[in-house]
């Protein structure tokens, strides 16, 4: 039985509702759950059934709250003090109202209006960035971007659990990186995924379109691992969701957003699971060597091409890396392999 997650044009909001129900639906049917992108909806397949006596109450359901790796704070950081608050509303409104929710996720024709209900943290939505998260001891407060509570707490579920967060400290300035990937067609179980695709370990990053780019190649090569096991490509993302969360004095604001187009990476999966090894461990080893002292230069090669895929991109990338040679900064076999050079430029040049 199909559910319908409508896009209301908030990417990120979307994209989290989606994860959330994927999450939802793996915890109450115990099975993988499929996810496809049809333009005006997401839509989730789950392999199994919802029993009749099914509740939220079981182990899975109760570590997704206590998990280290769920980053609920982070996706409150903008509602300072109250997290653990707005962690236990989310929790409550689902399990008191899981049943209404889906039933309305099968209509294809549900809609999300907002504008009323619940405010939206910063930290889920770029789009949430005017407005204070709490009225001030002036009595003064700002429209907030709202949802519907149901959907509200579907999204934060979805981003607390798949979403990344990478702490960065630039000019003196504290910020999270938020990182997330967006379905084209995929098949999801909530305890493998996150943490085979969605929680690689991360590194001292340049900025947001940094740490987006190398997540790209990571993600990409988890996939592709995947696909020279099955033969082709099974799963597919279409893109990478990314904005800043910055701090202003006493608040936590997210800046505005935008997205990493994966389908040259997708693209170059489907053609040679096996030939673009050597290309993705490569790429990762720039972006590695670039999060070292006095490599910032190769990072920001790095992502240019990732984020471009054009031939001036590969060609400063690398000219920057023949400098880290000439420097001796790279050891022999850590030099790229002539397969790995061929597939970048049939990368650009498709």
């Amino acid at each position: 039985m199909p559910f319908f997650v409508t896009k209301t044009g908030l990417d990120a909001f979307d994209t989290a509702r989606a994860w959330g129900l994927a999450v939802l639906l793996n915890v109450l049917t115990e099975d993988e759950v499929r996810l496809r992108d049809a333009g005006w909806a997401f839509i989730l397949e789950p392999s199994g059934h919802i029993h009749n006596n099914a509740q939220l109450t079981g182990l899975s359901w109760r570590t997704l709250f206590a998990a280290e790796d769920v980053q609920w704070e982070q996706v409150f950081v903008t509602h300072r003090g109250r997290q653990e608050a707005q962690k236990q509303q989310v929790r409550q409104i689902l399990e008191t109202q899981w049943q209404s929710l889906l039933s309305d996720l099968q209509r294809p024709d549900n809609l999300v209006v907002v504008g009323t209900g619940e405010s939206v943290p910063g930290g889920l939505e770029p789009a949430a960035f005017k407005g204070l998260r709490h009225d001030s001891k002036a009595r003064y407060v700002e429209e907030q971007l709202k949802a519907p509570k149901k959907h509200w707490a579907l999204a934060c579920l979805g981003m607390a659990t798949c979403g990344t967060y990478r702490f960065s400290r630039e000019a003196g300035q504290t910020n999270w990186l938020v990182l997330l990937p967006v379905p084209q067609d995929a098949r999801f179980n909530y305890f493998r995924d996150v943490q085979e695709l969605m929680r690689n370990r991360g590194l001292q990053y340049t900025g947001v379109q940094n740490a987006a780019a190398h997540y790209a190649v990571q993600l990409t090569e988890q996939l592709r691992r995947r696909a020279a096991a099955q033969g082709s490509l099974q799963d597919r993302f279409s893109a990478v969701l990314y904005f800043t969360l910055f701090g202003t004095g006493q608040q936590t604001k997210p800046s505005q957003g935008s997205q990493l187009n994966l389908t040259p990476l997708m693209e170059a999966i489907q053609r040679d699971p096996h030939g673009t090894e050597a290309m993705l461990r490569w790429l990762d080893y720039c972006f590695r060597l670039g999060a070292t002292k006095g490599a910032e230069d190769l990072a920001l090669a790095a992502t240019e091409l990732v984020m471009r895929w054009d031939l001036d991109a590969y060609e400063r990338l690398v000219r920057v890396f023949a400098r880290f040679i000439a420097k001796k900064r790279v050891r022999y076999d850590n030099l790229p392999e002539e397969r790995a050079l061929t597939e970048v430029m049939r990368n650009v040049t498709t």
